[in-house]
């Protein structure tokens, strides 16, 4: 019995040491979080559609034909109605 304990204490040191080490190592490894957003901000931002990709953004979408016939009469634009019956990801609509 006392050959078992004191191998298993002497595998517990090992892995403790073991881990130690690698724990030190991947703590000089490690990214500052304010670094991780700092590259996060500057990726979004190059990765933004130019303004000639968003001009859908600028149609002026309405959620009921009461606006949309209002609006449409006073800025003499016409009105796109669109229903959905069916499933719009499968182009059924």
């Amino acid at each position: 019995m006392l050959k078992h304990s004191r191998s298993f204490g002497v595998l517990l040191i090992a892995a403790l040491v073991v881990g130690g080490i690698a724990a030190t190592t991947l703590a000089k490894d490690r990214i500052s979080d304010a670094k991780i957003v700092r590259w996060v901000e500057k990726t979004v931002a190059e990765r933004q559609p130019p303004a000639d990709d968003k001009r859908f953004d600028e149609i002026g979408w309405v959620t009921d034909i009461r606006t949309a016939i209002r609006l449409g009469k006073e800025y003499n634009r016409p009105i796109y109605l669109m229903t959905v019956d069916g499933q719009v990801n499968t182009g059924r609509c």
